[in-house]
């Protein structure tokens, strides 16, 4: 089976009815990601009995969810009832660096999974989704009052980032820079990396204290701490000055406009004046081919978080905030995430 569905290989009819279906794989694939049914493979193939046993679940039921998910390319059954894990199911796994295994579990979340459900609120009178289910204004709102969920995000970002961030950091030139600056929570994963790949560079991580210290722990272990600052601080307030560099990695996408402009400016009084701003986010192209990220834009409409721009939209914040953009870096097919560079005015 190809381990992606081609709709063009079949009647619309077909295609339609797979379609409308597509909750079934999203709900399996959570199931297998919180059963850690990839960890017990990642020696090798195992009957189902085996994996039912090490999952305590019940076998039929767990072969049929196997089998499915075979028939989409994240696990196969190399003899019958026998399964090995694919090159895509090497992401459900816990030990993998760039493992996925909680983003797959935060989509079916007891947050995320009723507020899909409720859509259609958010379509006929633009309130988010979860305002309808839960009495919060957004997903950030949520978490603060229910810590397991945060605690599930966070292990959800740090996958997300590794995926969609690094990949664009490899193809930008930092030889020129030596001090870069960043918020803890959406950099703890790219301002470590920048250093180790990087050793003219120093690094400063700031934000609200348990983001912090998080951020410091992630850079002691990635070998780090000795070249970068931990701060507290509030991106809307001010930011550290002095760099020369600064990042911002997957923030816009979950800000206003309003606020996006203002920590801008902040940014632009904080840097030296030949200094420049990597933003790292998803970005929503020009016509109706199928992209992921107008499907994330959709996710965010529901949790009341923010929205996924297109180039014109973060030009106009850029502006507002007296940087241009000077150029956008790609990696199609690799990551849906881009990394746009700007300048001050």
């Amino acid at each position: 089976m190809s381990e992606t569905q081609n709709l063009q290989d079949t009647s619309a009819m077909t295609a339609f009815v797979e379609l409308a279906s597509g909750l079934w794989i999203n709900q399996a694939l959570s199931v297998a990601a919180r059963l850690g049914v990839a960890d017990f493979l990642k020696d090798g193939a195992k009957t189902t009995d085996e994996l039912a046993q090490a999952t305590e679940t019940y076998a039929p039921s767990l072969y049929r969810l196997l089998r499915s998910l075979a028939s989409v390319g994240v696990f196969t059954e190399v003899e019958p009832r026998r399964f090995a894990l694919t090159p895509m199911g090497e992401y459900l796994r816990e030990d993998n660096p760039f493992s996925l295994r909680y983003q797959a579990i935060m989509h079916c979340s007891d947050c995320n999974w009723p507020v899909k459900g409720e859509m259609y609120q958010t379509i006929k009178d633009g309130t988010p989704a979860i305002k309808a289910v839960f009495q919060v204004d957004n997903y950030f709102e949520y978490m603060e009052q229910h810590p397991e969920e945060g605690e599930l995000f966070g292990k959800a970002v740090v996958g997300i980032l590794r995926n969609f961030c690094l990949p664009l950091l490899k193809e930008y030139d930092f030889s020129g820079f030596t001090k870069v600056v960043g918020q803890a929570g959406p950099e703890t994963v790219s301002i470590p990396w920048i250093l180790n790949n990087n050793p003219q560079m120093q690094g400063v991580l700031f934000g609200p204290p348990p983001l912090v210290a998080d951020a410091a722990g992630y850079a002691q272990s990635e070998g780090v701490g000795e070249r970068c600052e931990t701060i507290e601080g509030d991106p809307l307030d001010v930011f550290p000055s002095g760099g020369d560099l600064y990042s911002v990695s997957y923030t816009l996408i979950e800000t206003p406009d309003e606020s996006c402009v203002k920590m801008l400016q902040n940014i632009r009084r904080a840097m030296k004046d030949n200094g420049k701003v990597i933003v790292v986010d998803s970005l929503i192209l020009p016509g109706e081919q199928y992209i992921w990220n107008k499907w994330l834009d959709v996710e965010e409409m529901t949790l009341g978080i923010g929205k996924v721009r297109t180039e014109e939209e973060f030009k106009l914040l850029f502006e507002a905030a007296d940087f241009k953009l000077t150029r956008i870096i790609t990696k199609e097919g690799e990551t849906p995430a881009v990394l746009m560079e700007l300048v001050p005015v």
